[in-house]
């Protein structure tokens, strides 16, 4: 009685130890580089066969690093150029746009700085034209020396104040030098009005 209560004991340890183990192989261990290790030096009983490669074999694996590192670096120096392009590209389009802006800019400052001056050059001229219909050769030659300021190579302007020098000169007997001096520049600067300005000249016989 005794004894077959033992055989019982030792009968339920054994089908509990059995329950635990099934209960320990529900959870698979970790499929890591250390537990892989492991289980190879388990199995190899601690010896582990390295197969050395041959000089051939390691020049080949060599090679081929070498070949892949220079796949490697072209396709890195394409995509280098190609970023680089793509820049230089966009840089040049601003680089442009920022000239014509300016350009256009400066083109319409000196638009509007000619028209503000060409209506103080009219401006001068009426009021000489209207001192010159009087006879007032004075005052007309002060109002067209400012328009001259304005446009010195204008022939216009010119031809007014030597004509308005020259009715002076004949009738007053002054600046009839002026006149003169004047004039000869206009026949070298506009050869092509020569017969107008000869009328001008016979007005300065005295000087001539």
């Amino acid at each position: 009685m005794f004894g077959g209560g033992n055989v019982q004991g030792m009968m339920k340890s054994l089908s509990n130890n059995k329950k635990l183990l099934r209960s320990k192989r529900l959870f698979q261990k970790e499929q890591t580089f250390l537990n892989i290790k492991k289980e190879y030096l388990k199995a190899t009983e601690g010896k582990v066969d390295l197969k050395k490669a041959s000089k051939e074999e390691l020049q080949q694996i060599r090679k081929k690093i070498i070949k892949e590192r220079r796949k490697e670096n072209r396709i890195l120096i394409g995509i280098a150029i190609a970023i680089a392009s793509v820049m230089i590209y966009f840089t040049i389009n601003v680089i442009q746009q920022n000239n014509m802006d300016s350009k256009n800019l400066l083109e319409n400052a000196q638009a509007l700085q000619f028209k503000k001056l060409e209506r103080q050059f009219l401006l001068q001229i009426d009021k000489g034209d209207e001192w010159f219909e009087k006879g007032k050769w004075h005052n007309s030659i002060f109002y067209y020396k400012k328009a001259k300021e304005i446009f010195p190579k204008n022939y216009e302007i010119n031809y007014r104040l030597v004509r308005s020098y020259s009715f002076e000169c004949e009738s007053e007997f002054k600046n009839c030098r002026d006149a003169k001096n004047l004039l000869d520049k206009l026949f070298l600067m506009f050869p092509d009005k020569e017969k107008e300005l000869l009328e001008i000249k016979g007005k300065l016989e005295y000087e001539y």
